[in-house]
């Protein structure tokens, strides 16, 4: 059966740790998860595999700001592939598998006191019923006080900390010629090192510093567009997670970073 594998090169995950990912503050966490996405699948697949349009699971948060622990957590994901299983009970097929990173580390503060409320809501909820004694209601809180951990889970995932950077989601596979316009663009408007081009199976994330925007979001898309005039889509990734540098995506596809030439020791986030 063999196990899933995502850590396809890891020098380029050294690079993106030491450049791409933001120290942490004594607030915050990393968060990382996998995801299934069926559009790799035909139509015969997806009846077989019964995979979602996009699925979240193995979601992992990282305490601690150092390289090793990152990279353990990263292979972690490595396991066989009976530990992951699509709702029709088989392996996922590696082709629709994706290693996602959240660019801004999770506020586990403001996380910590999302799950007090909700906790409390349940407790409530519970008690309630039981004094109305309300069957449906008890069962009910009894599956959310069953449900708790992975609702715990998805509130870290939602409560973001300090931004290093900003995406822009450009949903199209681009030339080489191409890619070089929207270089051009992020130098001639932010100056060089300021941002970081993640070439991806279907298009270019483009992390742009946050210290440097200075101006609307949209505007920057519609430029790009100008560039761009037949890319599907070209937005601000607002979920703050892309794929992960030095993995495999949809299992053959590595992450990578496309210009590093601009970055020097002066860039670097961890040292």
């Amino acid at each position: 059966m063999g196990n899933y594998r995502f850590l396809a090169d890891e020098e380029e995950l050294k690079w993106f740790w030491d450049y791409g990912i933001p120290p942490l503050q004594k607030n915050e966490i990393y968060f990382v998860s996998l995801s299934a996405r069926n559009k790799q699948l035909n139509e015969k697949e997806r009846e077989e595999y019964k995979v979602g349009r996009s699925e979240m699971f193995g979601k992992q948060q990282i305490r601690y700001d150092d390289w090793g622990q990152f990279l353990r957590h990263i292979k972690r994901f490595e396991v066989r592939k009976d530990a992951y299983l699509t709702k029709a009970e088989i392996p996922y097929p590696q082709k629709v598998l994706v290693v996602y990173w959240n660019i801004t580390p999770i506020d586990a503060y403001k996380a910590m006191k999302d799950q007090m409320t909700y906790l409390n809501e349940v407790l409530s909820s519970l008690a309630d019923s039981a004094i109305k004694n309300s069957q449906g209601g008890i069962d009910e809180a009894f599956y959310k006080v069953r449900k708790s951990f992975d609702t715990c889970q998805s509130l870290f995932a939602r409560n973001f900390g300090h931004k290093e950077w900003v995406d822009f989601d450009i949903d199209s596979v681009l030339d080489y010629d191409q890619k070089i316009k929207v270089w051009d663009y992020f130098r001639q408007q932010f100056g060089t090192g300021n941002t970081m081009f993640i070439e991806t199976a279907g298009g270019l994330h483009c992390l742009l510093r946050k210290s440097c925007l200075k101006k609307n979001p949209q505007i920057i898309c519609n430029e790009l567009l100008i560039i761009l005039p037949n890319a599907k889509e070209i937005v601000r990734n607002t979920n703050e997670m892309i794929p992960l540098p030095g993995t495999y995506q949809y299992g053959n596809h590595i992450v990578k970073i496309f210009n590093k030439e601009d970055f020097k020791d002066e860039h670097k986030l961890h040292r």
